[in-house]
């Protein structure tokens, strides 16, 4: 990386580089769901919640590494829009259940293509192969990290 603005030092540093391509993805998709008025955890959620009848709030916190506490504020700021429903989980009173509207299908999909287009602007130097090479392994390294996250629930509060 002789041509490159960061020092060979850090260039050389995986962790990092993989640490600041998650952070500058994040940012590109915050300023692209700004017109959409939701921010990247939101669009998260909803993300998740297309996928799935319904989730509890824990469970989502659990996926998203967050504190239950942050996650209620991200479901309360949903629920306010119209783009999610909460409900007690007649199993266990003390859980919620969390579904996705119909609003909050058509706004995940608007937010999807802002997403694709995020990403194929910053993976636009990669082919197609090279992007699914990529995806690939970062899935297989990560798989032993999530397999950890359903037995032993490790939360930041960020």
């Amino acid at each position: 990386m002789a041509d490159s603005a960061l020092p060979e030092g850090l260039a050389n540093v995986l962790g990092f580089q993989l640490s600041k391509c998650g952070w500058w993805l994040e940012q590109r998709l915050e300023e692209a769901l700004q017109p959409l008025e939701i921010r990247v955890r939101h669009y998260l959620v909803l993300a998740m919640l297309s996928s799935r009848e319904t989730l509890s709030q824990q469970e989502m916190a659990t996926y998203l590494l967050l504190d239950p506490t942050l996650m209620v504020g991200l479901v309360d700021d949903l629920e306010a829009l119209g783009l999610c429903e909460r409900a007690r989980d007649p199993k266990d009173r003390r859980r919620y259940s969390v579904r996705i509207t119909a609003e909050g299908r058509a706004l995940h999909e608007r937010a999807r293509a802002l997403a694709d287009q995020v990403r194929a602007e910053v993976f636009g130097p990669l082919s197609p192969e090279e992007l699914r090479t990529v995806a690939k392994a970062i899935g297989r390294v990560m798989e032993p990290f999530w397999t950890e996250q359903t037995e032993r629930p490790r939360r930041k509060t960020g």
